[in-house]
């Protein structure tokens, strides 16, 4: 009987496993930059734009590969609501640095027209670009940033507005690749920084007139003495929220008290004087003085930030003057 023994061995097979996206997030460094660290919509707010005041501002990217071959790299750059309320979007808001209760609303918009946010949906992602080994990749992308209509911007106050975005209200968000691969925001684990800024507006204090209308007198006998007549709607002006002001009256003769005089409107030959007054008991509208403090017979006021009205009263001492229409222009001044 023979005894067969089997000898075996234990062979070793050596293998590599290789992987082709996900490469270490040292692979590329990106930074990114809003405006230099300031968007300014303008320092010039009023209620003549305070719904629409806007401006572009330029939002750049650099990323860099780090190593000997190429990578894709892909980017998202995302921003909440501000250090007013991190969580809302649209509108942001912008405090008054001397008033915080005061505020001016405003929105941020992408290329594409879309909010600028924080989310998947909201979060600007340009698209997955390749870099060469040790090569740097730049990109810019124009964001709007515009003030909105219908939160009360007009009723702002003279002030300085800004709205923070630094310590962690943006989020650069950043990873490579080796292959060209889809990507999305909301499952980024890339390494993460920051790009602060802030959204700065300046409100200052104005008056527009928005429209005047005629002192009518209507037709009168030419023994009529003494008669007054008014508009309730002459001046409608709007100024700034808490603007102080002070109308003067002039006509067209100059006469720094209000004492004009009309004149007949086929000949000009003829003349029938008048006197601006600023109410029915007959204080004097004149124009003697060309700034808020040295205007002592105009009418003074204080803007709220919406339409104002003003009644021009007009009396005439005597009408015994040749038949005829008579009319004067009356410029209005208004001292802020």
């Amino acid at each position: 009987m023979k005894l067969f023994q089997w000898r075996y061995g234990l062979l070793l097979l050596p293998f590599t496993l290789w992987l082709s996206v996900n490469s270490a997030h040292a692979d590329i460094t990106c930074t990114a930059n809003m405006n230099n660290g300031t968007v300014n919509i303008s320092n010039t707010i009023t209620p003549s734009n305070a719904n629409d005041a806007q401006i572009t501002a330029t939002l750049t990217y650099s990323c860099t590969n780090n190593v000997d071959s190429a990578r894709y790299a892909s980017l998202c750059l995302g921003v909440d609501g501000g250090d007013y309320d991190s969580a809302t979007l649209n509108p942001r808001y912008m405090t008054n640095l001397n008033n915080s209760s005061t505020k001016l609303a405003f929105t941020m918009t992408q290329p594409n027209g879309s909010v600028w946010g924080n989310s998947n949906d909201s979060t600007y992602k340009p698209a997955t670009f390749l870099i060469g080994p040790n090569a740097t990749v730049n990109g810019s992308a124009v964001i709007t940033v515009s003030l909105l209509s219908s939160f009360g911007n007009t009723l702002a106050t003279q002030g300085v507005y800004s709205s923070d975005f630094g310590a962690n209200h943006t989020t650069l968000t950043y990873q490579s690749y080796v292959d060209d691969v889809s990507f999305g925001c909301g499952s980024e684990t890339g390494i993460e920084s920051q790009f602060p800024f802030q959204v700065q507006a300046t409100v200052v204090n104005e008056c527009k007139i928005n429209t005047t209308s005629d002192v009518t007198l209507g037709s009168r006998p030419a023994s009529t003495t003494s008669f007054t007549g008014s508009n309730n709607q002459a001046i409608d002006m709007t100024c700034t929220n808490g603007a102080l002001y002070n109308i003067g009256l002039s006509p067209s003769n100059g006469d720094i008290n209000g004492a004009g005089v009309m004149t007949d409107t086929n000949t000009h030959t003829y003349i029938l004087p008048y006197q601006l007054l600023s109410n029915s008991t007959g204080t004097v509208w004149g124009n003697n003085g060309n700034t808020y403090a040295t205007l002592t017979n105009g009418v003074k006021g204080t803007g709220d930030g919406t339409a104002q009205l003003h009644t021009v009263y007009v009396t005439v001492p005597n009408s015994d003057v040749k038949p005829a229409n008579y009319f004067d222009t009356v410029t209005i001044r208004v001292n802020y």
